[in-house]
């Protein structure tokens, strides 16, 4: 069964970790900013249970996933066209809080497990770059 993904930001993360490269983001000093979200679904819409949970966290600041409902976009964050647009569903969403007055570069890991799919190739460690203005 082909599984689509809800965020085509997710194809990215199958090719990165097979380079071993993180992903990256770049958020102000001390605020909290989602860096990245992740969600499932099979061809037919139908939500999968995908959790994130924190292996690695980052030196200068904090790192917090929370499950949230969100509407898939008629067009993915790299350009993809999304089939199930404008349907909700349950995505783990993770958000970087930097040290007040912190900047530079922090890194954090995560493993992404899609709960529904043990075969989901996106399931995986993620690391991640962030740059603190």
């Amino acid at each position: 069964m082909r599984i689509s993904v809800l965020c085509s930001v997710l194809a990215v993360i199958a090719s990165v970790s097979a380079m071993a490269a993180p992903l990256t983001a770049t958020v102000p000093s001390g605020v909290k900013t989602e860096v990245m979200e992740h969600s499932a679904r099979s061809n037919d819409c139908v939500s999968q249970h995908v959790v994130a949970k924190i292996t690695s966290p980052p030196a200068n600041g904090t790192v917090t996933i929370v499950e949230e409902n969100k509407v898939v976009p008629s067009v993915g964050k790299l350009g993809g066209p999304q089939s199930c647009a404008g349907h909700t569903m349950p995505t783990a969403v993770v958000y970087y809080q930097s040290k007040p007055n912190f900047k530079g570069t922090d890194r954090f890991k995560y493993q992404r497990t899609n709960e529904d799919n043990p075969n989901d190739r996106l399931n995986g460690e993620i690391e991640i770059a962030v740059t603190v203005n």
